[in-house]
């Protein structure tokens, strides 16, 4: 299995042409590769972050972006084991405890995708004859870099968050552990 950068919808790999290997950590194979990615692939991740942003993504209602990211919930609950198998064996980790993370992203991206028309301002306190308001806006763009440890939690917790605000997302996987966002 090769995993690819997944940029604008589409698995691309890596514009160096490059791989590294994705190495077991309870026995030293590798049993994978991963894309070499370097500037240029970030910077086309972000020219794809930004038009998703300021395109279709950017413009969807909330109610909209709650559904999707439902789906998106049962979606990681059917593919469960698959991922705690990857996670496992990208970081070393027991079995028992990828299952645990693989329902932990599930649930996440279930309450973020709850929570999203949650997400408004509010009216302040001020002297008679004025309103003040607070608009919650999203960022636009939002990078993440996950680490080797807790890939799936980790995920969820960040980038369900971002999306449910209507960000779009970057995200950066650690060399040592990418399989199960990848996947």
């Amino acid at each position: 299995m090769t995993y690819q950068n997944f940029i604008g919808n589409r698995w691309v790999s890596a514009q160096s042409g490059e791989t590294l290997p994705v190495i077991d950590p309870s026995d030293g194979q590798a049993f994978s590769t991963i894309a070499r990615s370097g500037e240029a692939d970030i910077d086309a991740a972000v020219v794809a972050a930004r038009a998703a942003s300021e395109g279709a993504w950017g413009k969807m209602p909330p109610a909209e972006r709650s559904r999707l990211l439902l789906r998106f919930s049962v979606a990681l609950q059917d593919s469960q084991e698959q991922l705690a198998q990857i996670e496992s064996k990208d970081t070393g980790k027991p079995l028992k405890q990828a299952r645990a993370d693989a329902a932990a992203v599930a649930r996440y991206f279930e309450f973020y995708g709850g929570a999203v028309d949650k997400l408004h301002g509010s009216t302040i306190p001020y002297p008679q004859d004025y309103t003040v308001l607070t608009i919650r806006e999203p960022h636009g763009v939002t990078g993440h870099i996950i680490p080797w440890n807790y890939p799936l939690q980790i995920f969820g917790r960040r980038v369900g968050a971002a999306l449910a605000a209507g960000n779009a997302c970057g995200v950066k996987p650690a060399a040592d552990a990418c399989g199960s966002l990848l996947e």
